[in-house]
């Protein structure tokens, strides 16, 4: 699972990719693209188990789009099945789960901090309400502040260890620690072109809401098949 860097301009050339991925049927795209954002909002609708079960089943979901995105590129017919590809395969499946079931554990770590962030401001708070100096609520706004960047960096490694992780095991049946190891040196190899995948990303999903959400129906395919394309690219002994 050797990865290779690439060049920078990769993470705008990526979007071509997926672009072109997305108007080989784009029907069949926006019917799954809304299929996959009825299932989370239904999900995420249900009281505390709804988010829980939806974080165990997002690998799934995202490696069945992958799926679907490299039938496209490959010009073979695409089907909503696709998108459940990844639970079809026992060996598959259970990996995909593996991989559910850590990121579910990073979701409840995050919802922990979260928590104890706010009980910590909200003490603070209660003390400033009482007369404290000045210089307690410039400490209380830079604890806050650190604690979001910490909070923004957890995130960012989480999203570095899982963003190839799903395609290893989906496309190439690596067990999910090694997966995520591999996906993490990946990215670490490549953090400029992925860095400018990520802004260009920022302002694409920022057009694509002003419309009533509507552009997503068309961001997210690109976004899978601009993915797709990339893992394509850094592991292209593995995706050959």
């Amino acid at each position: 699972m050797q990865a290779q860097g690439v060049d920078m301009g990769k993470g705008l050339a990526w979007y071509g990719d997926g672009w072109e991925i997305f108007t080989r049927n784009p029907g069949m795209w926006i019917v799954l693209m809304i299929l996959l954002l009825v299932i989370a909002a239904v999900l995420n609708l249900v009281p505390l188990l709804g988010p829980l079960l939806f974080a165990l089943l997002l690998p799934g979901l995202f490696g069945g789009a992958l799926y679907a995105a490299r039938a496209a590129s490959e010009q073979r017919e695409m089907d909503v099945s696709h998108l459940f590809i990844g639970f079809k395969d026992s060996a598959t499946r259970n990996a995909l789960l593996v991989l559910g079931a850590v990121l579910l554990g990073a979701n409840i770590l995050f919802l922990f901090l979260a928590l104890l962030l706010i009980g910590s401001g909200m003490g603070m708070a209660g003390m400033l309400h009482q007369g404290e100096h000045e210089m307690l609520a410039a400490g209380l706004g830079m604890g806050m502040l650190l604690a979001l960047l910490l909070l923004l960096l957890l995130g960012m490694l989480l999203s570095m260890t899982f963003l190839y992780a799903v395609p290893l095991v989906m496309f190439a049946a690596a067990e999910p620690v090694a997966a995520m190891k591999s996906s993490f040196s990946a990215c670490l190899n490549n953090v400029l072109p992925l860095l400018l995948f990520g802004v260009i990303y920022i302002v694409l999903a920022t057009i694509a809401v002003l419309p009533f959400g509507l552009g997503l129906l068309v961001l997210l395919p690109v976004t899978f098949g601009a993915l797709y394309a990339s893992y394509r690219d850094i592991y292209a002994v593995l995706a050959a």
